[in-house]
């Protein structure tokens, strides 16, 4: 029995890591893609970054389809027999994650990867990516990919090295590692698993959640000109048939209103992620004219056009919404009075958690009618699967706080500690309480999260843990947890990227409160100065409103005073609730801005703490910055000495056009020469030219 063989037995997939060159680990894996090709058409995806060597080493193979390893969100809403993975140009937990779930049963994920004992410390382009600038440590991953790599041979993944001998090769690959003999795999039953086939008809699961919605809408029809609305949420891990579900719900519901006018449209992150759908809508195997079942269309729009011309009355379909801003699915939520959304329970694109933190409150303030409705089998292959299970385990995609079921605590009993990234790594089960008590709190945390936790320079992790009154838990429960970078601390002599900072030319990786003072605000020792930003805060959701994460931003902020820095910062979305929290702190509001975030749908804020007597001064001009952009100005004279400066590196260089155009917009003398003259979306020499002659008039 082939190897393929034995995965389809099983309904699994397999995780095979091929380790050496990369000319050999290419062929090697086109290798085993061919010895499995059958009867049925082989369809591989080579996830690496754009132009890299494994990409034209491959390009020949017309059965092979490239995807973007730095661009996750293009992975979903497909199928492949296969993956090739590159790892030789970096290790990209989001790509690797967001592709497994495409991958069917008897399938096999193949990872490039240079020699094991080298390949944890080897310069990663992904970790270059992340890596602020002016830091002299080798940008890789040693922790994170370790992590990986003895989880995944535990449970089962097959490791072949170029070093290795044909004979020893063959002898892995001809035993099945996903028999239920392997008891390193906690997932597996004592008890043989049956002979797994595919699921031709729908789920029960499936089928329940059918009926339920075609029976809604039709209640929804005949209370056309009630205002109810009626939001249906299907929620599932990857794998687990919503795309395909959502496919047979617009075919059904297309087919219960043909004759009354109401259209039922789609949209998703772009047309390619909604191929499962349009599979499961229509047995044309042609995309072009799979969207048309007997004349009557299932239109595709993208999601900024959705509300063109739509109808209340017509019914709205979102697959994969967790990937889509929640501003747009907040317009939407308002216009239709019926929407299905689709979404991934542990989101590999770091936005479920978004969804169903954020756009569910909002909601449920609309009080309406809200069903949801959750998938729990898998459809492309059978439970227990080794390659999801390895990265659940890898990432802590499945974890869950253990705190979570605490209804009090004892505030005496609660202490602070900041946990080392090595001690992280040793103690797995601390990394876990601590990722996924940062997943049910935050909106926006990813598999490449964890890897910052674990290898990011100058990542600091703070926490509050503690026993309960009925001291049944341990002292490594944790409460809230704290996540700060360090920023800033530049050493004079790198004088001139300051200046390119200032004069907008650059604008390096990192330092982002740094950078945001000294372009933005004109303050030009921000980046001298030492300073530490918050990435994340959290509290578990059933311990707020006890002040556990102030006590621990208070610990935070003496250790940091201790260790000399110079101030603390933080930008953050800005709800009333989360401006509260600073405030009471005593953080300063410094900055707000112009635009919403696409995930949060607010604007962004900007909050610092003095720390040291240079970290208070920068505290106090910026709040005087602040203050002063809220006042008219009349002319170019009228205007502080900052803003002069920024106007003059705005029109003699590139400069801030953002804090340009703030500084226009308030002012008398500009709105009287200029009163129909509307700011271009781009800076041009003619717009600078402009700027020049006012400031000189």
């Amino acid at each position: 029995m082939t190897q393929t063989a034995k995965l389809a037995t099983n309904g699994h997939r397999q995780m095979v890591i091929l380790s050496g060159s990369l000319e050999w680990a290419a062929a090697q894996a086109t290798d085993f893609i061919t010895a499995s090709q059958g009867f049925e058409q082989i369809h591989c995806s080579v996830v690496t970054p754009k132009g890299s060597a494994t990409e034209t080493l491959m390009s020949n193979t017309k059965s092979y389809s490239f995807v973007r390893a730095d661009k996750p969100n293009t992975l979903l809403g497909y199928e492949n027999s296969h993956v090739i993975f590159d790892a030789h140009s970096g290790f990209y937990p989001d790509a690797l994650c967001a592709i497994s779930g495409t991958i069917k049963a008897s399938g096999l994920l193949l990872i490039l990867t240079p020699p094991l004992e080298h390949w944890a410390e080897q310069e990663d382009l992904f970790a270059q990516k992340r890596t602020s600038f002016s830091c002299l440590q080798t940008p890789n991953s040693p922790q994170t990919i370790n992590r990986f790599l003895h989880t995944a041979l535990s449970l089962g993944a097959i490791s072949i090295a170029e070093t290795q001998r044909y004979s020893d090769i063959q002898t892995q690959l001809n035993t099945c590692p996903n028999d239920n003999s392997n008891t390193n795999n906690p997932n597996t039953n004592t008890n043989k698993l049956k002979q797994w086939h595919p699921q031709i008809s729908l789920t029960t699961e499936q089928g329940q959640v059918l009926t339920d919605i075609t029976k809604d809408s039709q209640s929804n029809i005949s209370r056309q000109h009630s205002p109810e609305k009626s939001f249906h949420i299907i929620q599932a891990d990857r794998g687990r048939g919503k795309s395909h579900l959502l496919g047979l719900l617009a075919k059904a519901l297309i087919d219960q209103n043909i004759d009354n006018g109401i259209k039922s449209i789609l949209t998703g992150p772009n047309k390619m992620s909604v191929q499962t759908v349009y599979r499961a809508y229509s047995s044309e195997p042609n995309d072009d004219t799979a969207n048309t079942i007997a004349g009557h269309p299932l239109t595709f729009i993208a999601p900024e056009n959705v509300l063109s011309e739509n109808s209340q009355s017509h019914i709205l379909l979102v697959d994969e919404a967790a990937s889509l801003p929640i501003p747009l699915l907040k317009q939407w939520a308002l216009h239709f009075k019926f929407i299905i959304f689709s979404t991934t329970t542990h989101g590999y694109e770091g936005t479920g958690k978004g969804f169903q933190i954020r756009f569910l409150q909002f909601l449920v303030s609309l009080q309406q009618p809200i069903h949801q409705h959750r998938l729990t089998l898998p459809i492309r292959y059978n439970s227990h699967d080794p390659v999801e299970t390895t990265l659940f385990k890898s990432f802590c995609l499945d974890s869950e706080p253990s705190g979570l079921n605490l209804k009090t605590v004892n505030p005496q009993n609660i202490k602070q500690t900041e946990l080392s990234q090595t001690q992280l790594a040793k103690e797995p089960e601390l990394l876990e309480e601590v990722f996924s008590l940062l997943v049910q709190a935050h909106y926006q945390t990813r598999p490449s999260d964890l890897r910052d936790i674990l290898d990011a320079p100058g990542l600091r992790v703070f926490v509050s843990y503690g026993e309960t009154r009925n001291n049944k838990q341990t002292p490594k429960t944790i409460m809230a947890a704290c996540l700060v970078f360090d920023e800033g601390n530049l050493e004079h002599e790198q004088h001139k990227i300051v200046e390119a900072i200032i004069q907008g030319k650059r604008r390096p990786k990192g330092h982002l409160i740094p950078q945001v003072l000294t372009l933005h605000m004109g303050q030009e020792d921000a980046l001298y100065l030492k300073c530490a930003r918050i990435v994340r805060i959290a509290t578990l959701p059933n311990l707020q409103r006890l002040n556990l994460g102030s006590a621990l931003l208070n610990h935070v902020t003496l250790t940091l005073k201790n260790d000399h820095y110079d101030y603390l910062g933080s930008s953050y979305a800005d709800t009333s609730d989360v401006r509260d929290f600073w405030l009471k702190n005593n953080f300063i509001l410094i900055r707000l801005g112009n635009k919403l975030d696409q995930s949060s749908g607010t604007r962004s804020g900007l909050v610092i703490k003095g720390l040291s007597e240079s970290g208070k001064q920068i505290a106090v001009k910026t709040t005087v910055f602040f203050n002063q952009q809220k006042n008219k100005t009349q002319s170019f004279q009228s205007l502080s000495k900052t803003e002069q400066k920024l106007i003059g590196h705005f029109i003699n260089s590139t400069g801030s056009y953002e804090a340009t155009k703030d500084i226009l917009s308030r002012n008398e003398n500009w709105k009287a020469l200029f009163k129909d003259k509307e700011f271009p979306k781009k800076a041009g020499i003619d717009f600078r030219e402009l700027v020049k002659k006012w400031a000189e008039n």
